[in-house]
Parts: C-alpha cells; structure tokens; sequence
C-alpha cells in the first residue's frame, strides 16, 4: 500500500513532465532572449500557443548553431527551435508563420551606400552573423563565390564593426537594428547616429517553429497551427477593439 501511495504522490509529476515541450532558442530581441520580458515577443505567442492546447513551453536560450544542433538529436533535450526562416530542412517541419522579419542591412551614416544592387555588393566588405539565413540574393552570392563575408556570432558584433569602420555593411533584421540602438549600452555608446539601415535593398522573410521530424512532431505541428490561428485571430480581434 505504501508504495501505492507513493506512485500516487508521484504520478502528477509525470504528467506535468508529458505535457511540456521543451524547445531551444537564441538571444535575438525583440524576438526572443532569455533577459527580455516574458523572454521576448515569439515566445509570448508560442506559449500563448501551447498553453491553449494545454502544454507548457520551457524554452532554453543557446548560440544559434548549438540550438539547432542540439534540436537535431532523437531523444535530445528539445523536441525543436525557434523562430526559423521559411527554409528546407529534412531533419525538421516547419509550422505556419508566426510572424515577420525584414532583412536588410545596417550601414555607416558616415559612407551610406545608396542604392544597393548585385554589383555593388561585391564591391563592399559585408558581414554576416555565423549560421544564419541572410536576404536570399546574398546567400546565392556567398554560394557561388562572389561575395566572401567576414563571419560573427551576433548582430552587435556586426553593428559595433560598421561603426567602427570595420565593415562596409552588414545583414541584420531591421527590428534587431533598431532594438539594440535603443537598450544595448555598448551599442548606444560606439554606434548612435554612427549607423543607419539601407532601405535599399530588403527581403520580408516569415518566422517559424522547427520541430524535428519525427511521427508525434508531425501530429503537434498540425495541431499546434491550427491553435496558432485561432490566438493569432483572437489577438487580431483584440487589437481591433481596442483601435
């Protein structure tokens, strides 16, 4: 009876574990990161998602590489990532979009670069951050050997370069640009007024959850976009309302 009792004392733990995703993530603000309120705007609706199919997110926040990585192993810690570009991966499916990204570049408002095309660009020296899908036209160029990009692992390394003059241009998000002018204090300090974003040259790219492919991911994914509309709706409504 005693060790009845005790599977009994323990089963609500088990549950509580079965109805979790654990998923990886990055430090990409205002998207996600683990100092953001509510650990950024992506994971407010991702966990607006779940908690309506009455799951619980627990989201981890590691470099980039190691977040994905780390998703592709079976039986791993995380059953997936995010937020991914709309990107062919067979090892992860892909949900409906949660949202949107403009790709384009941050510059030097000392030296703008005007308008940018295929040309010019292979006359600047570009950076990229480590691992990370850039505005299509660019990664077609870096594949075929027109463009050689000086690599980072974040975007304020590569916006701290542009004011330093270490770079010409740089990939970034332009909500990414303008987040870290505003609450990074190295960035505030070395690159106000020292960068701007080119409008030039942009690319709308839409926002995902990846989760790894396998039979029960398969099944989440498809339940989790149709909870996905029905909070992306109900927010919309909201808004609506309060206009």
């Amino acid at each position: 009876m005693k060790n009845y009792l005790g599977w009994l004392c323990l089963w609500p733990l088990f549950v509580q574990a079965e109805q979790a995703v654990r998923l990886a993530s990055l430090d990409w603000p205002p998207y996600t990161g683990h100092q953001l309120e509510q650990q950024g705007e992506t994971t407010v609706l991702l966990r607006q998602v779940f908690a309506s199919m009455q799951l619980e997110l627990q989201t981890e926040f590691l470099p980039w590489s190691r977040a994905i990585r780390a998703s592709e192993k079976a039986g791993g810690l995380y059953s997936g990532y995010f937020p991914e570009y709309q990107t062919y991966n067979p090892k992860f499916i892909l949900s409906d979009s949660l949202g949107v990204s403009e790709l384009g570049f941050v510059e030097a408002t000392a030296k703008p670069l005007g308008q940018l095309n295929v040309a010019l660009l292979a006359q600047f020296q570009l950076g990229v951050v480590q691992d990370y899908v850039n505005l299509t036209l660019v990664d077609q160029m870096i594949n075929r050997g027109q463009l050689k990009p000086q690599l980072a692992l974040s975007d304020r390394q590569n916006v701290l370069k542009v004011a330093l003059g270490r770079l010409d241009l740089a990939v970034i998000d332009r909500r990414v640009l303008l987040y870290l002018l505003e609450h990074d204090t190295e960035v505030k300090r070395l690159a106000t007024d020292k960068v701007q974003f080119n409008s030039s040259f942009t690319e709308l790219k839409t926002l995902h959850l990846a989760l790894r492919r396998e039979p029960a991911h398969q099944q989440l994914i498809e339940k989790f976009n149709q909870h996905l509309q029905k909070v992306k709706s109900g927010s919309a409504a909201i808004l609506q309302v309060s206009d």
